[in-house]
């Protein structure tokens, strides 16, 4: 892939967020129906229900510096986006701000044709320093990679539909006329790759 994009990450519990300037490596967008699976006696072919589906995505960036300056401003970004990772306690209180990340800046990922972006909850998230290209290091203690790759693997929080209204708007946006009351429990337009 290789084309440069401003790949955002929204902790959602808290509005905090990190951008990164970065040369997308690779991506990976899988949807995987939850299916369960009868057989009967008097039927030759089983009977499968669908429960559901879920939405796995993963990607790898890298992440170039090219001065000080920016080796010191993304090792920052990199500690946030990591620290997004684990839920925070209020004091005194027992639950937990949840560890959401909304991921913006990708244009083939969307929660649909008007949103730019897709909720997750990220399941891994794996950086390598690019040791073959060298390290900036300015003084005695700081070290930091030329080249940096991360890896991320989440899996999409998917939307629900809000009301029938909405539907019907999106719907007679797209040109599409319904007869009978929408059944969907996701958007029309989710996902979306435009």
């Amino acid at each position: 892939m290789g084309k440069n994009y401003i790949v955002t990450f929204k902790h959602v519990a808290t509005g905090h967020s990190v951008s990164f300037p970065a040369a997308i490596q690779d991506f990976s967008d899988t949807h995987t129906p939850d299916t369960n699976e009868q057989t009967f006696t008097s039927q030759m072919d089983p009977m499968i229900q669908q429960d559901g589906t879920a939405r796995n995505i993963s990607f790898s960036f890298v992440i170039g510096n090219s001065s000080v300056d920016e080796a010191r401003y993304n090792q920052q970004s990199v500690n946030l986006l990591l620290q997004m990772m684990y839920p925070r306690y209020d004091y005194g209180d027992k639950t937990a701000v949840g560890s959401y990340i909304e991921i913006s800046g990708l244009s083939f990922l969307k929660d649909s044709s008007t949103k730019n972006s897709t909720k997750c909850f990220i399941k891994n998230i794996s950086y390598q320093l690019g040791t073959e290209q060298g390290f900036i290091t300015p003084a005695p203690g700081e070290l930091y990679p030329i080249l940096l790759t991360i890896s991320i693997s989440a899996q999409a929080l998917i939307p629900e539909s809000t009301s029938i209204h909405e539907i019907d708007t999106i719907l007679e946006a797209m040109g599409e006329d319904l007869e009978e009351p929408w059944r969907q429990p996701y958007p029309p337009t989710y996902p979306s790759y435009k």
